[in-house]
């Protein structure tokens, strides 16, 4: 899991149970309310602290709902820290299908995607605190995978995240298909019997 930024101003060092109620704030006001019109005046008001000291840990309201909707999500969709790599990739995939599946996070994260294509300051937000991170995790597993012969080695781990990943993000955002772990077992199969160093076996399915 890719920590959030710690960005802090000056002045005295960041409570814990502030942080913790902004966060929790935040992330209730975008389920229940919605991204427009949400601003950093209420979420200071649902919180039950100034508006300074929210700005003095986060840089923007956009940085302050990702960090929310990051903090509540990062441990559901996060590989497992040991197996077969690609094993850990096909959970990983499960976990992020089965949590867009979910209405509870379905609806703050399609809001903020939403707002990303309007938005500068959440595009750059969810590109920095969000996506990057998972990223990351998804492309080390590939770059694993690949080291241990499981996968070509002339394939690009960017690529396929893209394929995988935008297939998932196509069916939320685009054409309301059901996205839950069965389709992302289809995925990772279909992946895998294209891509795998000449094998015909797949991972097992963990459930």
């Amino acid at each position: 899991m890719v920590e959030s930024k710690d960005v802090r101003g000056p002045g005295r060092p960041r409570s814990e149970r502030s942080r913790r109620a902004v966060l929790t704030a935040a992330r209730e006001l975008l389920t229940d309310r919605g991204l427009p019109g949400l601003s950093v005046d209420d979420i200071a008001a649902h919180a039950g602290v100034s508006k300074n000291t929210i700005y003095r840990w986060w840089p923007t309201k956009a940085a302050v709902l990702m960090d929310a909707f990051t903090d509540a999500v990062a441990d559901k969709i996060e590989a497992p820290a040991n197996g077969d790599a690609l094993a850990r990739l096909r959970t990983q995939v499960r976990r992020v299908a089965q949590l867009m599946s979910e209405p509870d996070a379905r609806r703050p994260f399609v809001a903020l995607v939403a707002a990303a294509q309007h938005d500068p300051e959440i595009a750059a937000a969810l590109r920095e605190r969000f996506i990057a991170g998972r990223r990351a995790e998804a492309s080390a597993l590939i770059a694993t995978a690949i080291q241990h012969g499981q996968l070509r080695g002339d394939l690009d781990p960017d690529l396929i995240i893209d394929l995988v990943y935008g297939a998932l993000y196509y069916r939320l955002l685009v054409s309301g298909a059901p996205v839950d772990p069965l389709y992302a077992d289809r995925l990772i199969d279909a992946f895998a019997r294209e891509l795998e160093n000449g094998k015909t076996r797949s991972a097992p399915h963990p459930r």
